[in-house]
């Protein structure tokens, strides 16, 4: 019998409970959706995030067999055997009509952004589209499935309306779209090593120094697009510095495990350096 846990872990929430679930929130936000508008928003992108990760595993099991780190952290349960294909498929089922069935009474250009984000998140992993293993495509695709569309759904679910531009909103969904763009990247980079014989990304393709300064570079990218928003829209100074360290600060964290080798290496050379100076 599938384990009901199995099932659970199917979701891998712990992967994405703390931050994703900021940007449909965001959106709604903006359109000045406070409860109880953001709780079905809130319900809303928790399924359809969850299913981004139940398809993922659905059709990486083979891939994820022979990376080593993946099955020693047990992240898909199909690996295992522990839930089966027919049962993955019917909590897909779920997670994509429940969440239709509660955006299509609240809104219809929302139901129509969230129809988009799940349409993003099922060709970014399903054969034979699988834009995750196509140069550039998979960062294009991660950074509007889980960063973009997720803001404008969260706007429109909110009572949002797209005819009256706001730019506030719009510089949510730019900068949460580039955010999601460094999500990947960093997951590329601190992976590009085991990746390097079973993935395609667009890391492996440049290398894993390229990489870096692609990640780099997508930081500054934010950063200006913050400043951008800025000056268009009056930001309160508390705010606008606190996201602004926040984008400074979320490379480095998001590769810490990286940094910390970095460092670790760069210790040991300088330390033999002093040693062969001092004799």
């Amino acid at each position: 019998m599938d384990n009901a846990a199995a099932y659970i872990k199917m979701l891998r929430i712990g992967d994405w409970i703390k931050f994703y679930p900021l940007f449909p929130l965001a959106g709604a936000l903006c359109a000045g959706g406070f409860a109880p508008e953001l709780i079905p928003v809130l319900i809303i992108f928790m399924c359809i995030t969850g299913y981004g990760f139940v398809v993922n595993n659905f059709y990486d099991v083979e891939i994820d067999r022979s990376h080593a780190g993946k099955v020693e952290k047990n992240t898909n349960p199909l690996v295992n055997g522990a839930v089966s294909r027919e049962g993955t498929l019917a909590l897909m089922a779920v997670l994509v009509a429940f969440p239709l069935c509660i955006a299509a009474v609240m809104s219809l250009s929302g139901f129509v952004c969230c129809l988009l984000c799940i349409g993003a998140l099922t060709v970014y992993s399903a054969a034979p589209f699988r834009f995750k293993d196509r140069l550039l495509v998979d960062i294009l695709t991660h950074g509007l499935m889980f960063g973009g569309l997720p803001v404008l759904a969260g706007y429109a679910l909110a009572g949002g309306r797209f005819a009256l531009l706001d730019p506030l909103m719009a510089g949510c969904a730019l900068i949460g779209t580039m955010v999601c763009f460094e999500a990947l990247v960093a997951h590329q980079v601190c992976d590009y090593w085991e990746d390097m014989d079973t993935a395609s990304t667009t890391v492996v393709h440049l290398g894993h120094r390229k990489g870096g300064i692609l990640l780099s570079s997508m930081a500054l990218a934010s950063i200006a697009a913050l400043e951008l928003v800025a000056l268009a829209v009056p930001l309160d100074s508390m705010l606008h510095a606190g996201v602004l360290v926040s984008l400074a600060a979320y490379p480095a964290l998001s590769c810490r495990q990286e940094v910390m080798v970095q460092m670790k290496s760069t210790y040991s050379r300088v330390l033999v350096a002093c040693m062969n100076l001092q004799r």
